[in-house]
């Protein structure tokens, strides 16, 4: 986790600065009306996420201590409970959702074609990799309730968009 929240966005803002790919040809008004609109519905998401978890009481499993070094470090143990209402009902990853529409807002805000790319770049690492070792682990954890919850909900793009 401290790859994607510090290392990444440090890396993104270094790499804007010293590698530009070229600029989104739109205006200022219009690249910062989208890119705005874009953070603030990545917020929805990211908030929602964190407040869904605090509402259910989600706490890392007891095993955390005793788990190895790179499960602790990229949070591959999972909680105690499995969420699936309210927010986690649209989306299986909402705070991975909502950070990365933060980050592509960013991006835009920026007008930044380089920036953008890299963004999409850690999106499809994070969702092809990351995630998916995340849920094999909540999987082996929660059994037949995870995989219920996994035919019902969408894997990242919530619900009312499909």
């Amino acid at each position: 986790m401290i790859f994607y929240w510090v290392i990444l966005p440090l890396f993104l803002f270094w790499f804007y600065f010293k590698v530009q790919i070229g600029r989104l040809n739109i205006p200022n008004l219009l690249a910062y009306g989208i890119g705005f609109i874009t953070v603030v519905y990545g917020l929805y998401w990211y908030i929602g996420a964190g407040i869904a978890q605090h509402k259910s009481g989600v706490k890392i499993s007891r095993n955390y201590k005793s788990a190895s070094f790179l499960s602790r470090l990229f949070q591959l143990i999972p909680p105690d409970k499995l969420i699936t209402t309210g927010i986690y009902a649209k989306s299986r990853n909402p705070t991975f959702l909502g950070y990365t529409v933060i980050l592509i807002g960013m991006g835009i805000l920026l007008r930044s074609v380089s920036t953008l790319v890299i963004f999409i770049l850690a999106f499809i690492f994070f969702a092809l990799v990351w995630i998916k070792l995340e849920e094999k682990n909540i999987r082996k954890y929660f059994g037949n309730k995870h995989e219920n919850y996994q035919k019902n909900t969408p894997f990242f793009i919530p619900n009312h968009f499909l």
